[in-house]
């Protein structure tokens, strides 16, 4: 929960040296919570606490940054005022909070020692579901669409068996975590696109400390670091996809290496197109302004009508409703954001901004809230398999991956949760028996 002294302290603060309440509020609730995640992470899993984080940097510190630096730096501005965008954003965010934590849950407080009893007695099993699970990423290419889809959720069983495998034994199993991470790392490296490798990298951190629980120092040089590893991202993925999408080069390590060596310099890293450029990828606030604005203009309120049409999407089979959004479809982002983009670029509304389409300001304030609702439902649920077994507490991460993340439309969140807890759950049911004897026996 968010300490409010720690709060006040970092507003007051902040707020005597810049003078700017939406710009001091903002990042003394970031701080607040980041302060929690440092300070219990060796305690509880704190995946609410990285949620938070991540919706805080997205829709409260980057546009009050925004806001701060003008038009003539930031390449995104938003199109509404700041106290217009913050009466949104702020109340929506501390909805999203009290959905969140609305249900109380002991997921986050897991017996590991449970976990390795159960892991074991089935470390051959978890070894060869790994490989099986690495393998089986590689055919997603290969399928069509909804079959696909099914694969790739499968195949993210790999981290949990990796990470299972870690828990048991950190220094003997490290090499299984860090297989499936390299190998993540290097088929985002040949695609272009990093933002899987990203959160899984980060959803290890997570799971790492909790683990490992190190101490305070170790936390924040690892955190120091990881945002490096963020920057340095974001300084190669520009030039690589220029040199290999339009450039004739081919997709390889050779090429990602040039690239990377070509980038990796401090004054790159860390200069200012490099940080402005982040600033804009974590500002998922412009495109929320953006839509608020068009709405404004426009008036065309849709209550639950795109909500039904997610839902269609996400839930009928296309021989059921074979007119459904498409993966990837920008119909609904073009037609309410103010923006128009083509099929190759990626965007999404985020929870806010459909909200807002929905019932204006009420919207986003009730969407806010049900999002962090149904996070919570999903630990709930998770909460009752861990009777089973504290190992599939770790189901977690495949099921929330992008749920988590800012700028995930709706339409995936939802997509995501449904297949991803009908798939999971029948591989619960399928191997309940077997760790239920283990336990026992």
């Amino acid at each position: 929960m968010i300490n409010i002294r720690y709060l006040l302290i970092i507003f007051l603060l902040v707020f005597l040296f810049t003078g700017e309440f939406y710009f001091s509020f903002s990042l003394s609730l970031f701080f607040t919570i980041l302060i929690r995640f440092i300070t219990v992470s060796n305690h509880i899993f704190v995946f609410r606490e990285f949620s938070l984080l991540l919706y805080a940097l997205n829709y409260l510190v980057s546009p009050s940054i925004s806001f701060l630096l003008g038009e003539r730096v930031t390449i995104y501005n938003l199109k509404i005022s700041p106290e217009a965008y913050f009466n949104l954003a702020i109340p929506g965010f501390i909805l999203f909070y009290a959905g969140l934590f609305s249900i109380k849950t002991t997921l986050f407080s897991p017996d590991f020692n449970a976990i390795n009893i159960s892991t074991i007695i089935n470390e051959k099993l978890l070894k060869k579901v790994t490989i099986i699970t690495i393998l089986s990423s590689l055919l997603t290419s290969f399928l069509p669409g909804e079959l696909a889809f099914v694969v790739y959720l499968f195949s993210l069983i790999q981290y949990v068996a990796a990470f299972s495998l870690f828990a048991l034994n950190p220094k003997k199993n490290i090499a299984w975590p860090a297989i499936t991470l390299l190998f993540i790392l290097y088929k985002s490296f040949l695609a272009g696109m990093y933002h899987d490798a990203i959160i899984w990298v980060l959803f290890f951190g997570i799971f790492f400390i909790y683990i490992i629980k190190p101490t305070l120092k170790v936390k924040l040089v690892g955190m120091f670091f990881a945002l490096i590893f963020i920057l340095f991202i974001q300084s190669i993925k520009q030039s690589y996809r220029q040199e290999v999408w339009y450039g004739g080069k081919e997709a390889s390590i050779a090429t990602a290496s040039e690239v990377g060596y070509s980038k990796a310099k401090t004054n790159i890293i860390l200069g200012e197109e490099n940080l402005l450029g982040s600033l804009t990828r974590s500002n998922q606030a412009w495109i929320f302004a953006s839509t608020v604005d068009n709405m404004e203009r426009n008036k065309n309120f849709q209550g639950l009508t795109v909500v039904y049409k997610y839902l269609e999407a996400s839930l009928l089979p296309r021989f059921l409703a074979p007119d459904k959004l498409k993966s990837g479809d920008k119909e609904i982002f073009n037609t309410y954001s103010g923006h128009a983009i083509d099929s190759g670029t990626s965007m999404g509304l985020g929870i806010f901004a459909d909200g807002y389409i929905a019932y204006g300001a009420a919207g986003v304030y009730f969407f806010g809230f049900a999002l962090g609702l149904l996070f919570a439902l999903t630990f709930k649920l998770l909460e009752g398999w861990t009777k089973i077994s504290s190992l599939y507490m770790l189901l977690i991460f495949p099921l929330l991956n992008y749920a988590v993340r800012p700028d995930c439309e709706l339409q995936t969140t939802i997509n995501h949760l449904s297949k991803g807890l009908l798939l999971y759950g029948i591989l619960v049911w399928y191997t309940r028996n077997k760790f239920r004897w283990n336990l026992i026996n």
